[in-house]
């Protein structure tokens, strides 16, 4: 998929994610301010996985990723890299981002709150994340199921009744129309979600 497909295909994974982690975790941090800071870490970690292009075709040239992308390379990355395209890499990274707050809080490193805005950053990135994975597992091309092996899996095949399940085509096209449908719907859930809780718990 393409830049602008993944950063819409973000928004409603998140949005998802923020109220999960209202319902589950309870952090002290507003609702709606959580919310804008995962948007944006979410955008982040959506865009994050691409940094493996030849450097050239990154859109968001930082120095951080300049870094990173170098790193790739040198490790013989390409495109859909292990490195950044991996589902157990990213299961890793998931893992890392919902312990590590925790952590820090247990260690008296960070205190409650500290430790509350951590986990939404993070949450937030590895959220974008796999959202990214998701959506390239929506082309023909895959992504790889373990780092260290090149076998790959893909939720839809290579053609089928004429349709090419590429990036960049009208399967992209149509799958971009579905994810506005989806950040609207989801959205204005987001939106009203805490009325609903506060109505239910009234």
């Amino acid at each position: 998929m393409t830049y602008a497909t993944h950063r819409a295909f973000m928004v409603w994974w998140v949005l998802l994610t923020n109220i999960l982690i209202y319902k589950v975790l309870e952090p002290e941090v507003n609702y709606y301010l959580a919310l804008i800071v995962m948007l944006q870490f979410g955008k982040v970690g959506a865009l994050f996985p691409d940094i493996d292009h030849s450097w050239r075709n990154v859109k968001e040239k930082t120095i951080p990723n300049w870094i990173i992308n170098k790193l790739i390379h040198m490790t013989n990355g390409k495109h859909r890299s292990w490195q950044t395209h991996s589902i157990d890499i990213v299961i890793i990274a998931n893992i890392l981002s919902f312990r590590l707050p925790t952590y820090l809080y247990n260690t008296g490193l960070l205190d409650s709150i500290n430790a509350n805005i951590l986990s939404i950053i993070l949450l937030g990135f590895s959220t974008g994340w796999v959202s990214h994975i998701i959506s390239d597992m929506l082309t023909s091309d895959g992504v790889r199921i373990f780092c260290f092996n090149k076998k790959k899996i893909a939720l839809v095949p290579k053609e089928l009744l004429g349709i090419r399940f590429n990036t960049g085509n009208s399967w992209e096209e149509f799958v971009f129309k579905v994810t506005r449908i989806m950040n609207i719907i989801v959205g204005i859930y987001a939106i009203i979600n805490p009325y609903i809780e506060i109505s239910l718990l009234g």
